[in-house]
């Protein structure tokens, strides 16, 4: 669009400019956001400014901050720039900081954001001097909040919608001070969904396995429904996004999904046409991008597809299973620009798929991929676990024969992603085994192998980091102790300075 100037990386912009400026200047709000308001509240988004405004959860957090007058300032994680997109202020000169974490790696993050503003990790380090209070939220809170009690002084579980209007409640019904610091928190602890580890960890816990505390789920009818921004700089790009359903009834075993975050709730078809045909006029949006975790599943797909269509603005999936993959939805794609489809059948083998929930076959996908490839699609990158509970050889000889077969009988370009099977808390399968760095790697040469011998170079492989799946599986199963090794990590990437001038 005329009049954007297209920015570097943030890390680019940081180095060159030394201010938020470049960036705020390129965003479009969606909504009108009052400036202004009171408290003054930071809300950060441990990840580069363009992962964390696409991130549809930060939008709802400071969508629901501004309507009730909060003095609301984002941060995202940047090797310059600690200061607020809408101020410039420093994070240590906010009085309450909350932290949206979507990722295992974003509690690291968020870590070493604190550091940099001189502010202790440790929640018991910040009972003594005046330091702000520490709340984290977001998707990965409602999978393992337990390895946040010795950060946070208090943790959202589950959807924010329903819990921010106490939180800001008590925030504004309390004096300053450390007299009104115990009785805030003593004001959260009342509610169902925010537990508070500053009035005791042990105390935390055992909340947290007798159900004390339950994950907060809202009907997806009372949402705001889409983002509040439009931003060239979001790893989107010029997209609005548009939530169709949260929650998932698939009940795939490895998934946290169907576990921490159903039911599956969805949006009236009526009611998000006519979100994309009220904005369409007014906000510069190229494409929607579709919130959801299987668009496929949504009953009123093709409707919206039809109207977006009609109104000439292109749409991106978040996620598609390729059992769910119709022609509408692939001419919708091309319609878009698009070459490429991506798709995860996580295993090689139809008994090993099977048994991820997922219940198609080697047979169905080629059927699929060629249905797609006659409509235009000359691409296609694929997702594959290994380390999977039963996996064999003969499994992971599988995925380089599928591999072989989408290339040399369909003549499309293949592109795979391969990432280590990491049980998580919650899930069907929390108490299978995770296989570990020597095991995951001498499967993963198997795996290297059988490719190298039936695509040679045709095909480009990608392998997830082994060690960064080790503290993956670490994190997600970590209590308060992890902390420790959280800290050592975080002084590591600073070259052992934990504290930024």
């Amino acid at each position: 669009m005329k009049g954007y100037r297209r920015l570097p990386p943030y890390r680019e912009a940081a180095r060159f400019g030394r201010d938020w400026e470049p960036v705020t200047q390129n965003e479009v709000n969606v909504l009108p956001l009052p400036r202004g308001g009171d408290p003054s509240w930071a809300l950060v988004f441990p990840s580069d400014y363009g992962t964390g405004i696409a991130n549809l959860g930060f939008h709802y957090a400071f969508y629901h901050l501004k309507k009730l007058g909060v003095g609301v300032e984002r941060f995202f994680l940047s090797p310059i720039l600690n200061l607020s997109l809408e101020s410039r202020r420093p994070l240590q000169d906010f009085p309450i900081i909350t932290a949206s974490l979507a990722y295992e790696p974003d509690a690291l993050n968020f870590l070493e954001i604190l550091a940099k503003a001189g502010i202790p990790p440790r929640a018991k380090e910040r009972k003594q001097g005046r330091f702000p209070l520490i709340g984290a939220a977001g998707a990965f809170t409602s999978i393992n909040p337990a390895m946040l009690l010795a950060v946070a002084d208090f943790i959202v579980l589950g959807d924010g919608e329903p819990v921010i209007p106490h939180l800001v409640g008590c925030f504004r019904g309390q004096p300053h001070g450390a007299d009104g610091r115990d009785s805030f928190l003593e004001a959260l602890d009342e509610h169902p969904s925010i537990l508070v580890p500053a009035l005791g960890e042990e105390r935390a816990l055992e909340f947290l396995k007798n159900g004390t505390k339950r994950v907060a789920k809202t009907p997806c009818q009372q949402t705001l429904g889409h983002g509040i921004w439009i931003s060239p700089n979001s790893v989107f790009g010029r997209t609005l996004l548009l939530e169709l359903q949260r929650g998932c009834a698939r009940g795939c075993p490895y998934c946290v999904l169907p576990s921490c975050f159903s039911p599956l709730r969805q949006r009236p078809v009526e009611t998000v046409i006519e979100t994309v045909e009220r904005l369409a006029p007014v906000v510069p949006f190229t494409q929607v991008g579709l919130v959801t975790p299987e668009a496929g599943d949504y009953p009123g797909l093709e409707p919206l597809l039809d109207t977006l269509e009609r109104l000439k603005k292109g749409v991106s999936f978040a996620s598609l299973r390729i059992d769910n993959l119709t022609r509408r939805m692939v001419k919708a794609l091309r319609g878009s620009r698009r070459e490429s489809l991506t798709i995860a059948p996580e295993a090689g083998s139809d008994r090993l798929r099977l048994r991820c929930g997922k219940a198609f076959t080697n047979m169905q996908i080629l059927d699929k991929l060629e249905m797609a490839s006659s409509e235009g699609i000359r691409k296609v990158k694929l997702y594959f676990m290994v380390g999977l509970p039963t996996e064999t050889e003969e499994d992971l000889i599988a995925i380089a024969t599928l591999a072989e077969s989408i290339r040399k009988e369909l003549r499309l370009a293949v592109s795979l992603s391969v990432n280590v099977f990491v049980p998580k808390p919650g899930t069907p399968w929390e108490t299978q085994s995770f296989v570990g760095t020597a095991e995951a790697e001498s499967r993963c040469r198997i795996l290297k192998s059988a490719i190298s011998g039936k695509l040679g170079r045709s095909c480009d492989v990608r392998f997830s980091s082994l060690r960064e799946a080790e503290l993956e599986y670490r994190l997600s199963w970590g209590g308060p102790e992890i902390l420790d090794l959280m800290e050592t990590l975080v002084e590591k990437r600073k070259g052992g300075k934990t504290n930024a001038s």
